[in-house]
């Protein structure tokens, strides 16, 4: 039976400076492996530097806060605090396997070393678990994202393809939201608008993410390798029911299945 079980984590500075990071495990019945990703930028400089790497642990998840080092990568960081967790959510489920999708920190305090540089500022953690082999995912695009502002989260999943379906959480709570485009989100009452930001890494993650791996990537399935993605981060403003706006800043990406 094979298991992937994938932690998002990422925090922006105030001034857009960010960090994310990935931590994986991935069984194949009873043969495992965990890899780790870490990706970094400054502030007004969409010179992204990024590494993956085998081996790593993954998070450590109390009720009070989210820890994650990973030496090798020179990042270490807590996620704190901040609105409350968003229960498990079976994405899909089917006799050969489900994927779950679980918000741990929507809008935390998070504090990062990158190398020898503190970073303090507000960020975003989620776990994902699949059973179900990845060739059978019924989608052909998805659309991801996570904005933090002052008093107000958004957190977007959209599926397109074979499976049609939308997941957007305002403040922790489910609304019904329509995307016509990949910068603007609606719902009753708000409007939570992108600007273009900077491209964090495009292409084929056999080519981006996954390259790090060597030749061992090719071990994963090819469904994995060949997907196409692209990730932003964007500076951004929602719009509340009273017309109040908020600003906050965007991590969003788009990823295509061949």
């Amino acid at each position: 039976m094979m298991r992937i079980e994938k932690w998002y984590l990422d925090s922006l500075t105030p001034d857009g400076a960010g960090v994310i990071a990935y931590a994986a495990r991935v069984a194949f019945g009873p043969v495992a492996a965990n890899f780790s990703e870490g990706l970094e930028w400054r502030a007004g400089n969409p010179s992204v530097r990024g590494r993956t790497v085998f081996g790593g642990r993954l998070p450590a998840a109390s009720a009070e806060e989210i820890l994650w080092e990973h030496r090798a990568l020179g990042i270490a960081g807590s996620w704190r605090s901040g609105p409350a967790p968003i229960p498990t959510v079976v994405l899909h489920a089917e006799p050969a396997g489900t994927v779950e999708w679980t918000c741990l920190r929507p809008a935390a305090s998070t504090l990062v070393q990158v190398g020898r540089e503190r970073r303090d500022g507000q960020g975003y953690a989620e776990r994902l678990v699949l059973t179900l082999p990845p060739h059978r995912m019924p989608i052909r695009e998805l659309r991801w994202g996570r904005f933090i502002g002052e008093e107000h989260s958004c957190i977007w999943i959209r599926w397109q393809g074979p499976a049609v379906r939308n997941w957007c959480f305002h403040n922790g709570n489910l609304v019904d939201a329509s995307m016509p485009d990949l910068n603007l989100l609606t719902w009753p009452g708000h409007r939570l608008c992108l600007e273009p930001g900077i491209v964090l890494r495009t292409g084929r993650i056999a080519d981006t993410a996954l390259r790090g791996l060597g030749p061992l990537r090719w071990l994963l399935p090819a469904s994995l390798r060949r997907l196409q993605e692209t990730k932003w981060c964007s500076p951004g403003w929602l719009t509340d029911a009273s017309g109040r706006r908020h600003d906050g800043w965007a991590v969003h990406e788009v990823a295509i299945f061949r």
